[in-house]
Formats: C-alpha cells, sequence, structure tokens
C-alpha cells in the first residue's frame, strides 16, 4: 500500500511511503483485538455479541482479501517450501528422532 503523493511540505522531496502486506496483516489484527474485546465487555445477550462478532469477522476477511489483491501479484498467492533431506528419506516428522 502506499501513500499517493506527499500530503505534509516536509516530504515532498522523499520517495512514497509503503507499507508491506505483513505490517497490514498485523494491524488488522489488532484492530480485531480491541473490536472484539470492547465487544465482549458490553452489557448485551451473548446471542447479539456472537451476531456482531460475526459480522465483524466478515469484514475482516473482506479487507484482508482486498489487501492481499492489491499486494500479491499472480502466481505470490502460494508458497511452495523446498522440500528438506528428510521428506525425500522417509516423510514425516521434522521432530522425530
Amino acid at each position: 500500500m502506499h501513500t499517493g503523493q506527499p500530503g505534509f511540505k516536509h516530504r515532498e522531496k522523499k520517495p512514497e511511503l509503503r507499507v508491506e502486506y505483513i505490517h497490514m496483516g498485523a494491524l488488522l489484527g489488532y484492530v480485531v483485538d480491541i473490536l472484539v474485546g470492547a465487544v465482549m465487555e458490553m452489557d448485551v445477550a451473548n446471542e447479539m455479541k456472537g451476531r456482531v462478532i460475526r459480522a465483524l469477522n466478515k469484514v475482516v476477511w473482506i479487507q484482508n482479501d482486498l489487501f492481499a489483491r492489491h499486494y500479491l501479484s499472480k502466481g505470490e498467492g502460494s508458497v511452495m517450501m523446498p522440500v528438506g533431506e528428510g521428506e525425500r528419506e522417509g516423510g514425516g516428522c521434522p521432530f522425530k528422532g
């Protein structure tokens, strides 16, 4: 995500700000944590709390999807991990003796 044209005079000759995807995800997680805490402290029925949290969850998933579409280009959506030597031989748990 970028902030577009410099909005402040002291930023005019500096490069645009760029906030990376991992930081946007961390911010989104922090906001969700605060909102869920606020909802759980409300003096309303548990059924209503559940509805509000489900609605909030849907909004967060949509926002995260929009972030992912902005940051990840085609082919970056899935990350392939290299196969380790232990997996080729016997495959299985890396914590196994």
